[in-house]
């Protein structure tokens, strides 16, 4: 077996050290493509998997057409011991051989919809030439398979552009109050959830509210909305709070598909959010979970929830 040499390995703690964030590996996975499309070194990267098993496909610029350099493992890095990875990943490596050479593959997020890959390149064929490299920028790939009832597959649909309908507020003034029999959560005169009769949930999504410090309340298709979330000043909210209800899917692997006559967003045989007749809000949803990277959907009051949020 292939082992990384100790100046690969210094290689990757250097730039774990650079690192100013972390992201979950969902941030990692998915298809990416180089930014400059005349690249003579490495035209794209897939990964994909999840923190314990992840597998890295590369692509070098080649004639006619790119060279597939084939998929091998790739590890997750977090910023200690006892992290937990997925969500707190720092870095992604992974190491191509061949025949003459060893290719060694780091990977950092810059944002939720770029990474950069810095390679390190050793010749193991006694040529003489010198170890080199090289760093490039990525942006990820939004694809879209093909979607339609199941059975025939019918045409790829392009994704629409997210044009987002958000109201901020000001998680610090927000509260819980009865209005006429009803409790509801205000910020000012503003009246933003209802919870009926019960003040239970409505409190509970209060503290979610204020843990967070979530300050704007986002809808597709007001003024019946089919899908909600909320932002942290204009992010996915992130971490953990004690007594969450959620249920975790994967933003990478999710598909719109029409079962039995209703728009639905599903990740495999797990149907995530329904919409319905109404496929263009689908749509949209899917777009808006893309961009922010949600993988988790949270809930107050299951089986029938009176308040429901996402988070990465």
């Amino acid at each position: 077996m292939k082992r990384i040499t100790i100046p690969a390995l210094l290689a990757i703690m250097l730039l774990l050290c650079q690192s100013l964030s972390f992201a979950a590996v969902s941030q990692f996975t998915g298809t990416w493509k180089n930014t400059d499309p005349n690249t003579a070194g490495v035209t794209k990267l897939t990964i994909t998997g999840n923190g314990n098993s992840l597998k890295m496909r590369a692509w070098g610029k080649c004639h006619p057409q790119d060279c597939d350099w084939g998929e091998v493992n790739a590890y997750a890095y977090a910023p200690g011991v006892s992290s937990d990875i997925d969500q707190n990943a720092q870095a992604v490596s992974a190491l191509f051989t061949t025949g003459f050479s060893q290719t060694l593959v780091i990977v950092r997020p810059i944002s939720r919809s770029s990474i950069r890959a810095d390679i390190y390149t050793r010749f193991t064929d006694n040529s003489g030439r010198s170890n080199y490299t090289a760093s490039y920028t990525f942006n990820r790939q939004l694809i879209v398979g093909p979607i339609g009832p199941i059975g025939p597959i019918g045409p790829i649909r392009p994704m629409p552009s997210v044009e987002e309908d958000c109201i901020s507020f000001n998680p610090s003034t927000v509260t819980v109050k009865n209005l006429d029999g009803r409790w509801t959560i205000v910020d000012g005169n503003h009246l933003m959830f209802n919870f009926g009769p019960n003040r239970t949930e409505a409190l509970q999504a209060l503290r979610i509210i204020k843990h967070y410090r979530m300050n704007s309340s986002c809808f597709v298709g007001r003024p019946d909305p089919s899908f909600q979330y909320l932002l942290v000043n204009g992010r996915a909210p992130q971490g953990n709070m004690p007594g969450e209800d959620c249920v975790s899917f994967n933003p990478n692997t999710i598909e719109v598909r029409n079962i039995g006559g209703s728009w639905k967003i599903v990740d495999g045989s797990h149907w995530v959010f329904d919409f319905g007749s109404k496929e263009d809000e689908a749509r949209k949803a899917f777009a808006i979970i893309k961009k922010y990277g949600f993988t988790r959907s949270c809930f107050v009051g299951r089986p029938d929830p009176s308040f429901q949020y996402l988070k990465k």
